[in-house]
């Protein structure tokens, strides 16, 4: 989360000019999420109040905080119960915010929710490992099962069109892009931006180039997968 202070710490007009001198030249890491920062900052300038926005994987809200203070509305979903509470805590009472305690995935169902074993021990940026997806570094055995929702089909039921959808929830972008692209929702979304988890396995990997490789083929636009 730490990298994401710099959407309020840089000036737009500063991180305009440094990402067409050099930053979109470089290519490194940082350097694509800073372009993905500038896309999402100039679209929000251009948004009407109270555009919705989806925060899948709000953890404790910072990234739901800077939307609200950008006048949207957002739908925060936070299956982890204590990441949760923090934002229970800062936005349950907020009119331009509707919290919901599930996982998004490609289907609608329940699923098992892993934690860092040393969870309880530990500070609160902890949470952002929690996920429906177990890896090596989770406790053995389950927290408990959460509701998984069909992002593609909630979108889809909404009243109001989402404007921008951003996608942290741990190894399940993959099934979630997938799912966007082959019912063609992402098209009515203005932009996507995805932290991707290549890092987690192999097959993940696999999957998150085979999608980038699509979204290059098909000249999308609107989807980034440089969010960090």
């Amino acid at each position: 989360m730490t990298g994401k202070m710099q959407l309020i710490n840089e000036g737009y007009t500063s991180a305009w000019l440094k990402w067409h001198l050099f930053r979109k030249f470089r290519r490194r890491r940082g350097d694509l999420y800073q372009g993905a920062l500038l896309r999402l900052r100039h679209l929000l300038a251009t948004l009407p109040r109270k555009s919705l926005v989806i925060d899948c994987g709000a953890n404790v809200g910072k990234v739901t905080r800077y939307f609200v203070e950008h006048g949207m509305k957002v739908i925060a979903f936070e299956p982890d119960p204590v990441a949760r509470s923090r934002l229970l805590v800062e936005f349950s009472a907020h009119p331009d915010v509707l919290i919901e305690a599930k996982a998004v995935g490609c289907e609608d169902g329940v699923m098992p929710f892993y934690q860092l074993p040393d969870l309880k021990s530990g500070g609160i940026e902890q949470t952002e490992s929690s996920s429906i997806v177990q890896r090596n570094v989770h406790a053995a055995e389950p927290i408990g099962r959460v509701d998984v929702i069909d992002i593609a089909a909630y979108i889809q039921a909404l009243s109001e069109p989402v404007r921008i959808l951003k996608l942290d929830i741990e190894g399940s972008e993959a099934d979630v892009l997938e799912r966007l692209i082959e019912s063609e929702v992402y098209r009515t979304i203005d932009l996507i931006l995805v932290e991707t988890h290549d890092r987690f396995s192999d097959s993940l990997a696999f999957r998150l180039q085979a999608i980038r490789k699509k979204i290059v083929n098909h000249r999308i636009r609107n989807i980034n997968l440089d969010w960090r």
